[in-house]
């Protein structure tokens, strides 16, 4: 008999519409972008208000202990320790900059709660994997229209009390949902419709030529999920699809840029984007940031992995644009640079090497828990297993590959994402765990 059996049916249910609420606001971040996460009133916007009431029906699961006993989750509660010490002592001097900055890591209550909801009725797995389809359907088809839209922000209405337009998105942060609608639809669709697959390879290729970091946000994932599924053959053909379809969209939309950047979308923009990751090419836009970031980064390791700030990092309220001397000319309107484009960094930069540490340990055995899964799954011959683990760590591996070259974790549009992809990650390992062990059938 399951131990949900003997919790209250409010409690159950408790957890069951907060899973829908998280799964709104989820879908609100991705189509909306910045824009839906002003919505609130300050200090309380959506993304707060979603973790405290999630805080709440985590304490109410009784499975609160149990969120916390895998290595991961172990390491991730050592990481909020780690920064909240290291934030606190800032907030008299930099008031809500310091807790805005310790986000990267606190949203990690997040893991916490969606490991606990699905914890105490692991039956929700299936209503996820229901939420991530009809996700994977519409975004997939329809994800780059947004992005679009947000082009023309002077023209869209604001948000109620914030000022901002209804969509704000980054190239980055449509690459990374696209990749997720991809590789789900490559591993759990039967079939899709030709004009799904064209209106998919439109917007892979709309902010491919827009973002080096989306670019290879939506490559390295489904690349490796292509592999692992043994259907090279059939993503060749769509390679080749893609590149006609691609050429005929530049083609008519030759010239054109979106999002406020100098790139017009093309297949030779994206061939430069691709380029730039691994050499130097004759575009200035290109090389010039590239080599800010790989000086910025090369100063941060100086003054923290071989420097005075090994232990401490220089903490959370500081802009450390500003203060390594990075910051550059102020526009006005242009939000201030805070952050390094790349969460590694910045959590070393923030949390010296000791944060650094359980990040990469938290992020590590995260991974490691995902390619045992996929291991035992297919041993066993569980494919729908097999396939989750799967889906799971390309997804993740997308947003952790766009913050590698941006600031994404830093806020809750991609934040709030990559945790409770972290948390989901954590509860079908255990709950997979346990079906081995005799535990019963789930999926």
């Amino acid at each position: 008999m399951s131990a949900t059996t003997y919790l209250p049916a409010e409690r159950l249910q408790l957890g069951d519409r907060y899973l829908v609420a998280l799964a709104i606001v989820l879908c609100g971040y991705a189509v909306s972008g910045k824009g839906f996460a002003y919505l609130g009133v300050a200090p309380l916007y959506v993304g707060e208000i979603l973790l405290g009431i999630g805080l709440l029906v985590m304490f109410a699961s009784g499975c609160m202990l149990a969120a916390f006993t895998n290595l991961p989750n172990l390491l991730l509660a050592m990481l909020c320790a780690w920064v909240a010490v290291r934030a606190v002592p800032y907030v008299g001097t930099h008031g809500m900059d310091a807790l805005r900055d310790a986000v990267v890591a606190i949203y990690g209550a997040f893991a916490f709660i969606t490991c606990a909801v699905l914890l105490q009725r692991p039956e929700r797995l299936a209503t996820v994997l229901r939420l991530f389809a009809v996700l994977a359907l519409i975004y997939g088809c329809w994800g780059w229209a947004p992005y679009v839209l947000a082009s023309f922000a002077d023209m869209l209405p604001g948000w109620p009390g914030s000022g901002l337009p209804l969509v704000q998105l980054r190239p980055g942060e449509v690459a990374v949902h696209l990749a997720g609608a991809a590789v789900f639809a490559l591993l759990f669709f039967q079939r899709v419709h030709w004009a799904w697959l064209l209106m998919l390879l439109a917007g892979i290729g709309l902010t491919a030529a827009q973002s080096r970091g989306g670019l290879l946000a939506i490559a390295l994932p489904l690349c490796f999920a292509i592999v692992m599924t043994g259907k090279v053959a059939q993503a060749a053909k769509v390679l080749i699809i893609g590149i006609v379809v691609a050429s005929a969209a530049a083609a008519v939309f030759s010239g054109l840029e979106l999002g406020g950047t100098s790139r017009e979308i093309n297949l030779e923009q994206i061939a430069l984007n691709a380029l730039s990751i691994f050499s130097d090419t004759s575009e200035a836009g290109l090389d010039g940031t590239k080599a800010w970031r790989l000086n910025w980064w090369d100063d941060i390791i100086g003054y923290t992995i071989h420097g005075e700030y090994f232990w401490t990092g220089k903490g959370f309220g500081i802009s450390l644009a500003e203060s390594d001397g990075y910051q550059g000319t102020i526009l006005p309107g242009v939000p201030i640079l805070r952050s390094p484009h790349n969460a590694h960094m910045t959590m070393l930069a923030r949390a010296g090497v000791p944060g650094l540490v359980l990040w990469l340990g938290a992020l590590g055995s995260w991974g490691l828990m995902m390619l045992r899964g996929m291991i035992l799954a297919r041993r066993r011959g569980e494919e729908l297993w097999f396939r989750l683990f799967l889906f799971l760590l390309c997804y993740l591996g997308a947003i952790i590959v766009n913050a590698s070259f941006d600031v994404a974790l830093e806020g809750p549009m991609l934040g709030i994402w990559f945790w409770v992809l972290f948390g989901l990650g954590s509860a079908c390992a255990m709950i997979y765990q346990q079906r081995l062990d005799g535990g019963r059938a789930i999926l």
